[in-house]
């Protein structure tokens, strides 16, 4: 049985399923108490998830936001791409709590981890 699950997101937050999916994905892991670990990594247009100044009541969807709060709040750790947020949307202030890495570091944290499943 898997100790650590990383849940990895590739898909912006809004105009897909993907990216809501993966995160409520990984409430549910949490949740369930099956795995002790269950962490985020958001890479390419994923990184979008992160970003503060988000506003998905504008567009009529749900928010991703709260979903990471959540995360968060039950002891995951998301952690965002900083190269791949810098080519996306520069500069840009990210949700409380986030934990933005390097690609180098980003390679370690899935190593770090016995199952990852991507969105």
């Amino acid at each position: 049985m898997a100790e650590s699950v990383l849940i990895l997101v590739k898909k912006p937050p809004y105009g897909l399923e993907d990216a809501f999916s993966a995160l409520r994905a990984g409430l549910a892991v949490l949740v369930s108490g099956r795995v002790p670990v269950s962490n985020v990594l958001l890479i390419g247009e994923g990184t979008l998830n992160a970003v503060a100044s988000q506003r998905p009541e504008a567009i009529g969807m749900p928010s991703n936001m709260e979903a990471l709060h959540d995360l968060m709040d039950l002891e995951a750790d998301v952690y965002v791409v900083r190269e791949d947020l810098q080519e996306l949307v520069g500069d840009v202030q990210l949700l409380e709590g986030v934990k933005v890495i390097d690609r180098e570091r980003a390679r370690q944290v899935i190593d770090e981890h016995d199952l990852v499943t991507t969105f």
